[in-house]
C-alpha cells in the first residue's frame, strides 16, 4: 500500500499496548514469534517497531492523527 502522505510503500503491522501513556507498532511477524505476555515496547523497537506516544494534552500537545471515517484508516504522526 502506498502512503498517502509520501507515496512510499507501507508495511502491514499491528498496534501493541505499552505502559506510561503509549502504544507501539510492530510488523506482524513480531507478534507471531512472541507469546502475548512477552510483548514489550522496548523489544519491539529493537526489532524495528515504532514508539507511538499518547500525550494527554495537559502539559504537552496531543499526538496528531488523521482518520477516514468511511474506511477507518488511521495515520499517526509518531514524531
Amino acid at each position: 500500500m502506498k502512503c498517502p502522505k509520501c507515496g512510499n510503500e507501507m508495511i502491514v503491522g499491528a498496534l501493541g499496548p505499552s505502559y506510561k501513556g503509549s502504544i507501539f507498532w510492530a510488523r506482524d511477524e513480531y507478534f507471531k514469534e512472541k507469546v502475548a505476555n512477552f510483548f514489550t515496547e522496548g523489544d519491539a523497537i529493537k526489532n524495528g517497531g515504532i514508539h507511538i506516544p499518547v500525550r494527554s494534552g495537559v502539559i504537552d500537545n496531543r499526538t496528531p492523527a488523521w482518520a477516514c471515517e468511511d474506511c477507518k484508516f488511521v495515520l499517526i504522526d509518531c514524531n
